[in-house]
Formats: structure tokens, C-alpha cells, sequence
């Protein structure tokens, strides 16, 4: 039986065993569904986010497969140096990127040591943007933000690459599926719905009287600075406003007074600075990253190949000295934009 995806005008083709790509026709073996695409989308950005490196040519055919099939499509490489099978990793670095792609964007992220296995693979629709992955936790952290409006298994064979590998899912199940998608197919033509999607338990993020925070050391970037899940913080009118990022814990206002100092698992307690120059080079130190955690730092250095840290580890935000006032309410938690 040979069956066809419906076309503009509605109706049916029935035709022989091809594979259509990228405007041509290529014989497939066995008897594979015609899939008639649709006009390419506009200014559709599609972001890879991979554990692939650079050095093997996995990423550049992920890419050539994506411009086969939508080759109109803008594609970004977000990272593809997540640590080989960390989803913790990528669920942050995916989490860190999503919102500043385009409106209407779709990411590809591909952290997989589950491949070839029952794992799910999933497509999961936010007002901002579709995330195409393995259902393992990669979606953790924008999960916190809000469940997804739709989210699909992806089972419908029509939209995957005829030849399916069971290591490979990156190029025959991923991108297929998020250029579909950026051609403007519907995200539920690839799959029945998906729900119960899979999640690791938050990191500690903790409001203890004193005030103090409690945390966690999540994991050190490319410079060798320590990423902590203390945030999301910011100054306001002296104080500092804990927005936070997870749903673990209250807003809250810390007041700045009483010489705020961040405290290390080995007993460090830094204070915490605006920026890398406001300590001597080879000093650590502590500071409100970009991302609006607080992070640990040597200037000029590096805190990964200084201090004895792992990953997991407590990370408190606390007073030197006298206690200063309770937190003051910081009223309706903000919505990432």
C-alpha cells in the first residue's frame, strides 16, 4: 500500500516507492509514503543544540538534511559542546538560549544516551518557540517556566529519513522533523499526542530565614566559572531582588547591607562584586552572571582549575556579621519574555 500526504488542493496521491527531497526524487527502498511539502516558511531560525562537537561530521549532516528538506530555513548552532550525554547541561544551555531566538523559532537539541532505546522522541510547542528532542529531561528547565501548549510524539514515519539508524536519531528523526516543521506542517502530522513529558527534580534554590539562599553549584562553562542555581537576582534601589528561575522557591528582597558574601563548600565566603575587575586578577570571587545567577569566578583565571568543586555541591548566599531585616515581599513572580 502506497499512501501521500494530503496536498494544497486536499487530495490524495498515490504513487511508487520515492523519497522526495529538497525539490527532487530519490529511489528509497522498500515502500515509503510520498510526502507532498508544503511552500517553504519565511524566516524560519531553526537552532541545533548538540553533545556532537565539532571534530566528526555529525552536526554538518544534521545541517544537510535540514537544507534538503526546508532550504530556506535559517539555521544557528547554539552549542555543540555540551559534555558528551549531560542532559543536565543541555536542559541549561537550552533553557539559557530559548529566549533570545526569533519569535516562532525551532531548536533541535540533541543530548541522547538513550538513543536507539524506548525513550521518546518529542516535539513540544511554546507560544515562543518548538523544541525537537529526545524526551529524557532535555526540556526540564523550560518546563519550569510552563508546560508546553502541544507536544507530539514523533512516530509518524513519513517525516523521517526512510532509513531509520538506532544512533543516529539526530539526523534521521530530529532534523527531518523540525524542517517539516519549518515548512509549516502542523506539529500534530507527526505524531500522536505526547504527555507526562520527562523531567529531572530541580536543583535547590531555597529561602531560609537570615535571610539566606540556599543552592547548588550546577555545573562551570568554558572559562571555568561555576554556575550556581541561585537567581534569577538583580539590583533594585539597594536591595537584591531574587526573581527566582524555578518554582521551588518565593520571590524575595535581600537587603545589600550587612556585607552580602556568597559561602563555598570549602569554606570561602566571597563577597559578592559587579564584575571580574572588581577583584585583583587571581582573586575569586563571586558575581551575578548574565543569566542572573550567581556564579563564582577567578579574574583572569580559572575557578574550575582553582578550587576543589563538583558539581551538586551547597552554595549558600549569606550575612557576615550582624543579620539585617527580613526579606521584603517582591510581589508577583515576572514571566520570561
Amino acid at each position: 500500500m502506497v499512501s501521500g500526504e494530503e496536498n494544497a488542493g486536499g487530495g490524495q496521491l498515490a504513487a511508487v516507492s520515492w523519497w522526495l527531497l529538497a525539490g527532487g526524487w530519490r529511489l528509497a527502498a522498500g515502500a515509503v509514503s510520498i510526502t507532498i511539502l508544503p511552500p517553504p516558511m519565511k524566516d524560519v531560525t531553526i537552532g541545533l543544540l548538540t553533545d556532537y562537537g565539532l571534530d566528526d561530521t555529525y552536526v554538518g549532516v544534521m545541517k544537510a538534511v535540514i537544507a534538503g528538506l526546508a532550504p530556506r530555513a535559517r539555521t544557528i548552532d547554539l552549542t555543540h559542546a555540551i559534555l558528551p550525554g549531560d542532559i543536565h547541561q543541555g536542559a541549561f544551555r537550552l533553557w539559557q538560549t530559548a529566549a533570545f531566538l526569533p519569535q516562532g523559532s525551532i531548536v533541535v537539541a540533541v543530548v541522547d544516551p538513550g538513543v536507539g532505546t524506548s525513550r521518546r522522541g518529542i516535539a513540544a510547542a511554546w507560544d515562543r518557540l518548538t523544541v525537537v528532542a529526545p524526551d529524557n529531561g532535555l526540556l526540564t528547565y523550560l518546563l519550569a517556566e510552563g508546560p508546553p501548549r502541544h507536544a507530539v510524539a514523533l512516530d509518524n514515519p513519513a517525516y523521517q529519513l526512510p532509513l531509520l539508524s538506532a544512533t543516529f536519531h539526530g539526523r534521521d528523526v530530529f532534523a527531518p522533523a523540525a524542517a517539516h516543521l519549518a515548512r509549516g506542517l502542523r506539529l500534530e502530522k507527526l505524531g500522536p499526542p505526547a504527555r507526562d513529558l520527562v523531567r529531572f527534580d530541580w536543583p535547590r534554590l531555597e529561602l531560609m530565614e537570615g535571610p539566606r539562599l540556599r543552592g547548588q553549584l550546577l555545573h562551570h562553562d568554558h572559562f571555568g566559572n561555576w554556575v550556581t542555581s541561585l537567581g534569577r537576582l538583580s539590583e533594585v534601589e539597594g536591595d537584591l531582588e531574587l526573581a527566582p528561575w524555578l518554582p521551588s522557591c518565593p520571590p524575595a528582597r535581600l537587603p545589600l547591607m550587612g556585607r552580602l558574601r556568597a559561602l563555598l563548600p570549602t569554606g570561602l565566603a566571597l563577597p559578592v562584586q559587579h564584575t571580574f575587575a572588581d577583584a585583583p586578577p587571581g582573586t575569586v570571587l563571586a558575581y551575578i552572571g548574565s543569566e542572573g545567577l550567581l556564579e563564582i569566578a577567578v579574574n583572569q583565571g580559572s575557578t574550575a582549575a582553582t578550587l576543589p568543586l563538583m558539581s551538586g555541591q551547597e552554595i549558600l548566599l549569606t550575612y557576615e556579621g550582624r543579620t539585617p531585616p527580613g526579606p521584603k515581599p517582591a510581589g508577583r513572580r515576572p514571566e520570561r519574555g
